[in-house]
Parts: structure tokens; C-alpha cells; sequence
């Protein structure tokens, strides 16, 4: 049975991740705003973390084409996400820490993983080319008897 549930990649964790991230940090700035627990907070804190985590990826392959193009190199597209998704999940997790540090009362927790994803996923768009090979090169260390399509459904 377990062979037929694929396992997810970095990508995927980092996605579902920051998701995580943006719903806890709601969830948390909800229930002090309002002095209960609030679950209708989950779902904006969510989507404005994801929201975030996308235009840094955009932000970051815009900048590095422009800058590839300006050296005369051709521009890369990103087809592998590996290294804005990885950026924005570390993002969010900085930014969401670093909030609840600098508040004096935890206030603005959804605000702290908002620009962390962005920024994560900004810096982490320029090695996006070199983390999944990376990443390739660790998994074959760690399995070298399994290829890389066995665990995948057709």
C-alpha cells in the first residue's frame, strides 16, 4: 500500500509549509485581537502568506532574468520552484518569528509571515537552478538503490 501513495517532494512540504505557517500565525492574531479563539482567521492568513510567497518568486525570477539578460546570458525560466518555495517557507517561519519577537504583544503576526515569504522567496529564486540538482544528488546519496521514477503513479 505504501508503494502506491508518492511521497512529496521538498517542493510540496515547502508549499504545504508555508500554508501552515500563514494559517498559525491567523489563527494566533485572530484570537488576540478578539480574545477567543478564532478559526475564521486561518484561511486569510493563509492566503495572504501565499499570496506573498508568489510575487517574491515572481519578484525574484524577474530580477534574475533582468539581470542574466543585462550580462547577455539568456533568461532562466523556473521549472523546477524548488528554491522560491524552499525561501518562502523559511521566510514565513523568519518573519513570523521575528514579529512575535519585536511586538510587544504578538500584534501584526500574519504581516511578519507575509514579508518573510516574500523575501524568502525572492532569495531564494536566484539559486533556483543549482537547489534541485542539489536536492537530486542528495536523495541518490541517501536511496542509491531506487531511480528517481519508482515511487511515482503513471
Amino acid at each position: 500500500m505504501h508503494h502506491l501513495i508518492p511521497t512529496m517532494d521538498i517542493k510540496e512540504k515547502s508549499f504545504h509549509s508555508t500554508l501552515a505557517i500563514g494559517g498559525l500565525a491567523g489563527i494566533i492574531e485572530g484570537s488576540m485581537q478578539y480574545r477567543e479563539l478564532t478559526l475564521h482567521t486561518v484561511f486569510p492568513g493563509m492566503m495572504l502568506t501565499l499570496v506573498g510567497a508568489f510575487l517574491g518568486g515572481f519578484t525574484g525570477f524577474f530580477l534574475k532574468d533582468l539581470f542574466r539578460t543585462w550580462r547577455g546570458m539568456k533568461p532562466y525560466r523556473g521549472v523546477n520552484n524548488d528554491g522560491w518555495t524552499m525561501g518562502a517557507f523559511f521566510g514565513a517561519m523568519v518573519g513570523t518569528l521575528f514579529q512575535v519577537a519585536a511586538s510587544t504583544d504578538g500584534a501584526n503576526l500574519v504581516i511578519g509571515s507575509i514579508c518573510g515569504a516574500y523575501f524568502g522567496a525572492v532569495c531564494g529564486a536566484f539559486p533556483d537552478e543549482f537547489i534541485t540538482p542539489i536536492l537530486n544528488r542528495m536523495r541518490a546519496a541517501r536511496h542509491p538503490h531506487t531511480s528517481q521514477n519508482k515511487g511515482q503513479l503513471l
